[in-house]
């Protein structure tokens, strides 16, 4: 199994959860819509993307992402010390 670092993690404006890689990804990311699970993966943004629709279950959705991700890919996302936050309060980061 392959593990990632999530660099940066946040909601878009649009109610998008972003989880952008450090190593920027790999091509072969873009087949994980294939789950039909609605998670994605933006080639511009080198990230892993599902559409919240603002519900505010945001560490749902996370768990969400890092499953699917896993089961399809075969591939674990991790959090580091270095891991940034935008529009995400703070009750949910902890």
């Amino acid at each position: 199994m392959s593990v990632e670092v999530v660099s940066h993690l946040e909601i878009s404006e649009d109610g998008v959860l972003l989880l952008r890689l450090t190593s920027a990804g790999k091509p072969l990311y873009q087949h994980v819509y294939r789950a039909g699970a609605g998670v994605y993966w933006d080639q511009e943004l080198k990230a892993f993307k599902f559409s919240t629709k603002n519900d505010g279950y945001v560490v749902k959705w996370f768990a969400h992402i890092l499953s699917v991700v896993e089961s399809e890919m075969g591939l674990t996302l991790r959090l580091d010390q270095n891991t940034t936050w935008a529009n995400i309060p703070d009750e949910v980061r902890h």
